[in-house]
């Protein structure tokens, strides 16, 4: 073999070794992994600024019978227990702002969820406040009865269209709009904003 053949296939080795090191890094490494405040943007944009909505969340804190799993998150439940507000509040962001920059998988979405991101009933407008009884749904049922599956939301479809507004059919208005209330919020769900508030 010839001198420069013999150098070319030198460097195709240094090549292939290097080659098959970046990519076997790649592998390693992952894509990076998606995080809360990726996958949830929506819920999360402007929350750690809105007081009324951290002030709301840490009263839903203070009051569970179950310990979240964020050290901060725990803190934060102590503080106001302890009527330490400032505090409480400043380890409710610390903690919020961490979890919103963790993955997805981390094992923090129930925190998030119930403690530190919007969730549908936050985002209802000014003015405006989620139903609580049968009654208040009197007088949606000739909007709800004239929408085609394709125009209402997953949980509303199941809701048969009976022939009028009786209770069956409030009752099961009512679960849903309780249960959308409290699901993450990515973006306005027209059907919640009809059937759900009140004034």
């Amino acid at each position: 073999m010839t001198l420069p053949s013999k150098i070319g296939l030198g460097f195709a080795g240094v090549a292939g070794a290097s080659g098959a090191g970046y990519f076997g890094s790649q592998l390693v490494m992952g894509e990076p992994k998606e995080t809360f405040k990726s996958k949830y943007a929506d819920a999360v944009k402007g929350f750690l600024d809105s007081s009324t909505t951290l002030n709301k969340k840490l009263d839903v804190l203070g009051k569970s019978t179950s310990d979240p799993k964020h050290t901060e998150l725990i803190a934060a439940k102590n503080h106001k227990k302890g009527t330490k507000d400032k505090e409480a509040t400043e380890s409710l962001k610390r903690g919020c702002s961490d979890i919103h920059n963790k993955p997805i998988d981390s094992g923090f979405l129930e925190d998030f969820k119930n403690y530190c991101s919007f969730n549908n009933e936050d985002k209802i407008e000014s003015g405006k406040s989620l139903v609580s009884a049968n009654t208040d749904l009197e007088g949606k049922w000739s909007v709800f009865s004239q929408k085609s599956a394709q125009d209402l939301h997953e949980g509303f479809k199941a809701i048969s269209k009976s022939s009028s507004a009786d209770e069956n059919w409030k009752g099961k208005m009512l679960s849903e709009c309780k249960k959308l209330a409290v699901e993450i919020f990515q973006g306005e769900i027209p059907n919640f904003k009809e059937f759900c508030t009140k004034p």
